[in-house]
């Protein structure tokens, strides 16, 4: 007996060609293949036809099945999408072609990543904007910050991300850059226009889930709510919501252990700017090699605003620099980036066309990377769980040596946690520790505690439909997790895997979740899914050729009169076809299926009780005569 897949997916659409089929059944079967303990339709997933929850499975038992991939089946065709051979070779022309410009712009992504590609957040261009000259002047020591927000408000009065409407970032930032402007005696046009849209809108606040609410904006927003009193800016203080959030505040506040975060690096660095009564000259010490604090713009432009030191000067002009006089809500993101990218690209399908580039982005990874574990950004003393399940994940994956001892960094008492003192737990944080889980050895215990521990997690989460995520918004965030607990990482096929990520992936349209909403273009971006599209159909009708192929091969060859069905053909091609899927594998991926028809088709023939031992040692002699033949003649 042989231990096989626990779940095979069957799927019904293809992702570009609208009611095609890759594999699908009219009506699921009570048994399908020997092994098979339960079917049920999951129609909570996205484009799914059928789940088979299989155990241990040895050579099925289909023959009562014949038919039944036959019923209803409707497949992608090229003779059928095209009239003719002509406009058949212009299709296949033009999918090359496109194929071949996304391989490009992928490849001039990959080759030109260095501290990562962020979008810019208004709210920490607000604080960077408010530095006064370090020499005494009296003017911004960076007016291109000024500049930036004056050319960046929206339509509607506020400042923040364009294409999704959240309350929480929309107003934090919107406050932030009126708080900038007013200071600088500017533009009272925009200001008013700010304003307005705070008072019309700070009542959503309340109406917004807790998770996507954006990191510490129960400090920073009564902070600068504070900012704009002294700046005789009218902000609402009767709303019920702006209470909760001042409550939240005091309640965090005295859970800071000021005494650690004087000592020892912690995540509290990333938010100063929204924190009384710091002794700077300790806190000083503690500052990244590149002169940030824990690589934040806000918090380290409030940190120069108090010392004028030097190193946070210089950390400044670098990002403002980078960003034409905006700066993102926390840079670098290198090693985020990095890793991310890699991880979307093998999940998409399509990592074959990038093996060198993404080798360097590894190796990136694997320079940084620590016995204590990794975070966004290289040369950090902070580090967490995320980003380290992310890079051990794919650093082993890789070849890579790397201790699963790091994880003991991340465990106390039985429990897994992203930071230390975190107050939530984050769902992506403990998805991907339990994805890093499952590529351990023998007798790592620490992996097999985190498995228990984070599947559990995510299970009581499933169970409350509380799969949201506090660090990202993304396209189908329950629908990864549960994949990822139905079908474990080492029986997963790497077609089926892709069919479900083409669904969950979202593009461009996935937005992360830091001080304010952000967006990571070589993470998150439609030039990857148009790849993965393309690809996986252009795969996918070559495996529909090659399945053409095999049928007329069974036919000629008359395996039906030895008891093979055409269903248990189609099982053995589908299984090869999940696994060695690439194109130019064709010729392994066809040895694969007939080999296995082979293989049941003497199995069934010589499990008779007609065939006699004579017959058997002919057969076995005749069989090991042509090998030796083959080889000669080779």
């Amino acid at each position: 007996m042989t231990s096989q897949c626990s779940s095979i997916l069957l799927l019904r659409f293809s992702p570009t060609v609208h009611g095609s089929t890759f594999l699908s059944l009219a009506k699921p079967p009570p048994k399908l293949f020997a092994g098979a303990s339960s079917v049920r339709p999951k129609d909570e997933w996205v484009n799914l036809g059928i789940h088979l929850q299989c155990k241990a499975v040895s050579r099925p038992d289909i023959g009562e099945y014949t038919d039944l991939f036959q019923n209803g089946l409707s497949v992608i065709k090229w003779n059928e999408i095209v009239e003719d051979g002509i406009e058949e070779e212009a299709l296949e022309e033009s999918a090359s072609k496109k194929i071949k410009e996304h391989v490009q712009s992928i490849r001039s992504m990959l080759d030109s990543m260095d501290d990562g590609e962020i979008s810019v957040s208004a709210y920490d261009t607000a604080w960077v904007a408010l530095v006064e000259d370090i020499h005494g002047k009296g003017t911004p020591q960076f007016p291109s910050s000024l500049q930036w927000i004056a050319n960046n408000q929206l339509h509607d009065g506020s400042w923040g991300d364009g294409s999704i409407f959240s309350a929480h970032d929309r107003i934090i930032n919107t406050l932030a850059c009126v708080i900038a402007l007013k200071s600088w005696n500017m533009h009272p046009d925009k200001r008013e226009k700010g304003m307005l849209f705070i008072k019309e809108n700070i009542c959503k606040l309340g109406d917004e889930t807790a998770e996507h609410m954006p990191i510490g904006f129960e400090v920073a927003f009564p902070s600068l709510i504070e900012i704009a009193r002294k700046l005789d800016i009218e902000v609402p203080d009767d709303s019920q919501v702006l209470q909760e959030i001042y409550a939240k505040r005091n309640l965090k506040l005295t859970r800071i252990p000021k005494d650690i975060m004087h000592i020892v690096p912690t995540t509290l660095l990333h938010s100063l700017e929204g924190m009384p009564d710091l002794n700077w000259e300790k806190l000083l010490k503690l500052q990244c090699p590149d002169g940030s604090f824990l690589f934040s713009p806000s918090s380290t432009a409030f940190a120069l605003m108090q010392t004028k030191d030097d190193n946070c000067l210089r950390y400044l002009n670098k990002a403002v620099e980078r960003f034409n006089g905006g700066v993102p809500n926390v840079y670098p993101v290198d090693l985020f980036e990095h890793i991310w990218a890699v991880d979307r690209l093998e999940r998409l399908g399509i990592s074959r066309y990038f093996q060198s580039e993404i080798k360097e982005c590894i190796d990136y990874v694997y320079r940084y990377w620590t016995e204590e574990g990794i975070c966004w950004a290289r040369k950090s003393r902070v580090h967490d769980i995320d980003d380290t399940a992310m890079g051990f994940r794919l650093l082993r994956l890789h070849g890579h040596e790397v201790s699963a001892d790091v994880f003991g960094h991340f465990e106390k008492g039985g429990e897994f946690f992203c930071f230390a003192g975190q107050s939530t737990q984050a769902v992506t944080g403990m998805f991907n520790l339990y994805r890093a889980s499952q590529v351990l050895f023998p007798g790592e215990k620490i992996l097999e505690d985190a498995k228990m521990f984070s599947a559990k997690f995510l299970r009581e989460k499933q169970a409350n439909n509380e799969l949201f995520d506090k660090w990202i918004i993304t396209k189908d965030l329950p629908g990864e997790v549960g994949l990822a607990l139905e079908v474990p990482w080492y029986a997963s096929l790497p077609r089926v895997e892709t069919r479900f990520y083409l669904e969950q992936y979202g593009g461009e349209d996935d937005v992360w979740i830091g001080k304010t909403l952000y967006r990571m273009s070589f993470v998150n971006n439609n030039t990857y899914l148009e790849l993965a599209k393309l690809d996986y159909n252009n795969c996918q009708a070559l495996h529909q050729l090659e399945w053409n192929i095999i049928q007329k091969w069974y036919t000629e060859s008359n395996l039906g009169q030895f008891g093979i069905s055409q269903t248990s053909l189609l099982f053995k091609y589908y299984m090869a076809a999940a696994s060695i899927f690439e194109p130019e594998r064709s010729k392994e991926r066809l040895a694969w299926a007939k080999t296995s028809v082979l293989v049941e088709t003497i199995l069934s023939y010589f499990g008779t009780e007609e065939i006699y031992g004579e017959q058997r040692t002919d057969f076995i002699r005749q069989f090991r005569n042509y090998l030796h033949n083959g080889r000669c003649a080779a």
